[in-house]
């Protein structure tokens, strides 16, 4: 395959990708049953200051990239970290689009917005598997973990749950400095917290398991002379 062709369905998978976590956080958030952990900050922020979710999802990840250069530190710190920037404004429009078009699940009865809750944690964990397949950059969030976890050289998935824990923290601590009381924290937190992971593997492994069995299949059939 052309490598330019090839780097062209890598970037348009990685923008997919956001297009569809978009559309998951949206979902999640709008059910006001709880956003995900991730936009607990922009969320509460949202919340006091009148500016869109989206706009401080892609304030508070600059913020991470600057938190990834103290944590890298100057020489382990590269260009391309300062890359990840960029796909935020994207990623930005892509939540406030969806935020307008998932606008009609506030008013939903508690059991159907449970099930789009639901629904948004799948859609989540497929946004997240097409830009993590696409092999082009992880947004700041992850990137800011994994820099941590190289560092301190603990696993990822127990650092993960550390930065998780301290953004839903944060977001509480504005909430109630701001506002007098808890914003944005409820059962879709924990469950996007706990069931994003599982979902991702779950699908992950079922691909894996179609996958050999096509290629397998690709190899029993007879060349052309």
């Amino acid at each position: 395959m052309n490598s330019k062709f090839s780097l062209f369905l890598r970037v348009t998978s990685f923008l997919a990708g956001l297009f569809i976590m978009g559309c998951g956080i949206a979902t999640i958030t709008n059910t006001n049953l709880g956003t995900t952990p991730i936009t607990s900050i922009p969320y509460a922020a949202n919340s006091i200051f009148p500016l869109t979710i989206g706009t401080y999802t892609a304030l508070m990840n600059a913020c991470f990239v600057l938190v990834e250069r103290f944590v890298l530190g100057q020489k382990r710190f590269k260009i391309r970290n300062v890359m990840l920037i960029h796909p935020l404004f994207v990623f930005a429009l892509c939540i406030d689009f969806w935020m307008h078009h998932t606008g009609f699940l506030p008013s939903l009865p508690y059991i159907e917005r449970l099930g789009f809750l639901g629904l948004g944690i799948v859609t989540m964990a497929i946004g997240i598997i097409i830009e993590v397949a696409s092999n082009i950059i992880v947004l700041p969030g992850e990137g800011l973990v994994l820099a941590i976890a190289y560092v301190t050289r603990k696993n990822f998935g127990s650092i993960k749950v550390i930065c998780d824990t301290t953004m839903v923290a944060i977001g509480m601590i504005i909430g109630l400095v701001g506002l007098g009381k808890v914003v944005g924290v409820g059962e879709g937190t924990i469950c996007s917290a706990i069931l994003t992971g599982f979902v991702v593997r779950f699908i992950t492994a079922c691909v894996h398991r179609i996958l050999p069995q096509k290629q397998q299949q690709k190899r029993k059939r007879p060349r052309p002379n």
